[in-house]
């Protein structure tokens, strides 16, 4: 009875339409289903609801289901990944985007091709919550296609050892095409190639004579192709030999003798400017050990920066970082990945005052699309670039000109931030009144270092003479940067040319190269952490770097960068004034090296006669190497519907398998996310593991040997997703759509057909079950009060009828005629026998105790067989008032007998009471 329940009818039909907004659906077709869901909407009716989801890679609701529908509005404002096609995540979403009760209809816009998840699946498990499932196709027969399946190349080589790299083709139809080589984005050559219908194999033979990590692509040529961008592949090859180092350097011949000292080592060097390093983590972990001689960050960039950092902690690489007026503290590595791998921080000890710098930023308003955004994001750079100690301020026009905050110590930057975080400029007219407040501030401040940063399209109009002399007068110097520019840059351009600084001009499509400028100039303000004293170093800690070179044989150095160092790092060389001068630690499974001063002829002019300079740093170099061991592991990487699958096989010298084995693999994403996955032995010595490939571009897996939880081996390999699984198929995958539609209870739709409106065909009635048990409740309450009041309460005729005479005259204000109170005449006639009775025996004389008690009759009351006046039937009347007493006799008087009930009772009562005493 607790569950009792009522099916209430429901009218109406909820459908969510499921449009397909993939690479592999044609635009058109995009908005022609988008123009469907509109037809659809009219013909719905009045109870009838409508929801919108999107999908691509991800699925994203548009729309819940309402009653509510604009034709109007025809934009998408989702913003999906369209690499991939996710039908089952769209399932997923628009199956729990359902209201509880009515009849629920998915209706899937798509071509099928879907490249993650299973929609099979996804169908099968909303069935069972009365979902069904109708489907449009999408999509075109795309002919005249041809495309490179896979380029092969093994994962590691010997110098000197002879390869194939294989390439897969298939082609729709017999033509003629030309394939392109690049090695290391080197261009070899080329090659013309016969195409048949179906899968071609072309085989080249490769040698490469030096060690390294080397990156192959190639791109086919085929006239009329209708998908050109599944013409590439790329592949990866190891090239195993003497350890490389890279050595990048601001000033490359000036670093000539380091690089010499590296090469007498036995190293394999590789000597470049900033520009000539890594773009991919593969190419970065193609290196044992990097060396950064005096490179600004700004100078790397934060990207390559990132990759840099994976690949020291991921991928044990080395990194030795060298000084300079363009390194640390000095180059912006304040908040940078480069600060987070070193083993120190650039931050100075508290006791150690420095001159501080100042930083005003003149932020304008862009017109291009996330302008804004873009001028926050590089705001922000800046503002993690400078120290507690340093001050900075923003001015901006929103309305009116003025300050977002006034130029002030940075402190721990947070309420700053907030502020960055919340700036809204707009499109200023004039530089002349900002420019006018920025050299006010920057004047009155005591600042060492004054720098004015202007961020423009080139708009406003130029500051005057006057204000420029005055600021070059008080020795402020002034960059301009000028993004999305629709004017000639002349007046950003002579800004900068007048106030000493440097003029950018950044492309719209190129704003994400902004913070990296902004970094580059805020270490205008960050010089003052050079000091440029001689000073003898300090050795005071032993160290396996320092090994075999005499604590007193250290020349003097001419400066240094002020640092601070780590918890966990090692310093075993001081400078005069107790900062690190030589500091190293391990990060992850890299070891990174500090050495603040720099190694050429600036600050080490007299450590470049010094006897044991090539030994200092041909130590600092083996030190810093990568100390994982190369496994010898035959392994292979496999991608297909956006999953990885990584095989390995193990076997020792002699042929055996190895097993039980503890492998893990660190895959790192195109964008330098990373994630381990553990292997799983699935037979003799053959261990596997899957992991995600949603992104295009190169994977990197370092797959690890561990003994005790430790990396004892490992093993470098690279795979790439060429291109987007989008234009891998040229035509629909009917089928697919067709199995959705059967297993979903639905059909296919032709949106030319009225009768498959979704709205119209077979409805039906659905049911809403109600509960009762609320009701029920209710009136449980309201009984068991009534059932406690009729057990507890008994309310007899005159209590009734005075009651309701009281609610008589409280509702209509009548009062009835009062009635005497009957008396109790039973009560009464008691009450007159207590009196007399008292009466009696207070007038007795007093007579002496008799030794024994009289006899006493017993009373009428239990005399069994004595007869009886019959008991009135009403009430008994007062008796009589008793006579006088007579004369009291030589014995006691028998009492005379009680003629009533209540005499009777009395009388024993009494009897009882003397008989006691």
């Amino acid at each position: 009875m607790a569950g009792l329940q009522w099916r209430q009818p429901v009218e109406g039909v909820n459908v969510i339409f499921l449009l397909d907004r993939s690479d592999s659906v044609p635009a058109t077709q995009q908005d022609a289903a988008r123009r469907y869901v509109n037809e659809a909407a009219a013909a719905r009716q009045k109870n009838d609801r409508l929801g919108l989801v999107v999908f691509a890679s991800e699925a994203a609701l548009e729309l819940t289901a309402s009653d509510k529908w604009d034709p109007n509005q025809t934009k998408v404002l989702a913003v999906l990944n369209p690499d991939r096609t996710d039908l089952a995540a769209a399932i997923r979403l628009g199956a729990a985007a359902f209201p509880e009760h009515g009849q629920k209809r998915l209706v899937i816009a798509s071509d099928g091709n879907e490249n993650v998840g299973d929609a099979l699946a996804a169908v099968m498990s909303v069935r069972p919550l009365g979902v069904t499932v109708d489907v449009i196709p999408l999509g075109t027969q795309r002919g005249h296609d041809a495309a490179v399946q896979r380029l092969g190349l093994p994962a590691r080589i010997k110098e000197g050892q002879t390869f194939d790299a294989k390439i897969f083709i298939t082609a729709d139809a017999p033509r003629a095409g030309l394939l392109r080589f690049y090695r290391n984005e080197e261009y070899l050559g080329e090659a013309p190639v016969q195409l048949e219908t179906g899968k071609n194999l072309y085989s080249f033979p490769q040698k490469l004579e030096q060690p390294g990590f080397y990156s192959y692509r190639v791109v086919l040529e085929v006239e009329n192709d209708q998908v050109p961008q599944n013409n590439r592949a790329t592949a990866f090859v190891h090239v195993r030999g003497r350890p490389r180092i890279l050595l990048a350097s601001h000033k490359p011949e000036e670093d000539q003798p380091l690089r010499e000292s590296l090469l007498a080592a036995d190293f394999e060097v590789r000597h470049t400017t900033v520009n000539g390093l890594p773009d991919s983590l593969m190419e970065w972990q193609s290196y044992e050990t990097i060396f950064l001689s005096n490179i600004a960050a700004g100078e790397i960039g934060l990207d390559r920066l990132r990759l840099l950092e994976s690949a020291v902690r991921d991928l044990g690489v080395g990194l030795v970082c060298i000084g300079g007026d363009q390194a640390y503290a000095a180059g912006s590595y304040r908040g940078t990945p480069l600060e987070t791998i070193l083993p120190v921080n650039m931050e100075l000890d508290s006791k150690k005052v420095l001159p501080k710098g100042a930083l005003v930023l003149l932020m304008h308003g862009m017109e291009f699309s996330g302008a804004n955004q873009t001028a926050r994001q590089t705001a922000l750079a800046a503002l993690d670039n400078l120290g507690p100690r340093d001050e900075m301020g923003v001015l901006l026009w929103d309305g009116s000109e003025r300050w977002l905050f006034p130029l002030q110590e940075v402190g721990d930057k947070r309420e700053m931030g907030r502020a960055i975080a919340g700036m809204n400029q707009g499109d200023l007219p004039s530089f002349q009144n900002l420019m006018m407040q920025a050299y006010s501030a920057l004047k009155a401040s005591k600042a060492s270092l004054k720098h004015i940063i202007v961020f423009s399209d080139g708009d406003p109009a130029p500051p005057s003479d006057e204000l420029m002399n005055n600021i070059i007068n008080e020795r402020i110097t002034v960059s301009a940067v000028m993004i999305g520019g629709h004017v000639m840059p002349d007046t950003m351009l002579r800004m900068a040319n007048l106030g000493g600084g440097r003029f950018y001009e950044v492309p719209v499509n190129q704003a994400s190269a902004l913070p990296d400028i902004f970094i580059k100039e805020s270490a205008v303000i960050l010089k003052s952490a050079i000091i440029e004293e001689p000073f003898k170093p300090r050795l005071v800690a032993a160290s396996e770097i320092l090994r075999g070179i005499p604590a007193t044989e250290y020349p003097a150095l001419q400066g240094y960068v002020g640092t601070t160092p780590k918890d966990r790092a090692e310093t075993p060389l001081h400078t005069d004034k107790g900062d690190p001068l030589l500091a190293h630690w391990q990060f992850g499974l890299g070891r990174t090296v500090a050495f603040t001063s720099d190694a050429k002829a600036r600050w080490a002019r007299d450590w470049l006669g010094w006897e044991r300079y090539r030994q200092f740093w041909s130590q600092v170099a083996q030190w810093s190497l990568r100390r994982l061991e190369n496994a010898d592991f035959t392994a292979d990487i496999t991608l297909e519907k956006g999953q990885g699958h990584l095989a390995v096989e193990a076997v020792d010298e002699q042929g055996n398998y190895r097993n039980f084995l503890a492998l893990r693999a660190l895959v790192i994403s195109p964008r330098g996310e990373r994630q381990s996955v553990a292997l799983e032995q699935t037979g003799p010595g053959r261990y596997e593991a899957q992991f995600p490939t949603r992104e295009v571009g190169a994977y990197t897996v370092h797959l690890m040997e561990l003994s005790a939880g430790q990396p004892r081996g490992s093993l470098v390999l690279g795979a790439s997703v060429n291109y987007s699984p989008e234009f891998a198929e040229t035509a629909p995958n009917l089928p697919l759509l067709r199995r959705l539609a059967e297993y979903g209870g639905g059909k296919i739709l032709d949106p030319r057909q009225p009768a498959d409106n979704p709205f119209v065909h077979d409805r039906q009635r659905t049911y809403q079950p109600v509960d009762w048990y609320e009701w029920l409740l209710r009136l449980a309450i309201v009984l068991f009060v009534a059932d406690v009041g009729v057990r507890r309460i008994q309310i007899d005729r005159e209590e009734w009828l005075k009651a309701t005479a009281t609610l008589r005259r409280w509702l209509f204000f009548w009062q009835p005629q009062a009635k005497p109170t009957p008396a109790d005449e039973s009560l009464a006639a008691l009450l007159a026998r207590r009196g007399a009775v008292r009466a009696r025996t207070t007038s007795a004389p007093a007579t002496a105790p008799s030794p024994t008690p009289p006899a006493t009759p017993r009373p009428e009351l239990f005399q069994a067989k004595t007869p009886q006046a019959p008991m009135p039937a009403t009430t008994p009347t007062r008796p009589p008032p008793p006579a006088a007493p007579p004369e009291p006799p030589d014995k006691p008087p028998t009492p005379a007998a009680p003629t009533s009930v209540t005499e009777r009772l009395l009388e024993a009562k009494r009897r009882a009471q003397r008989k006691k005493s």
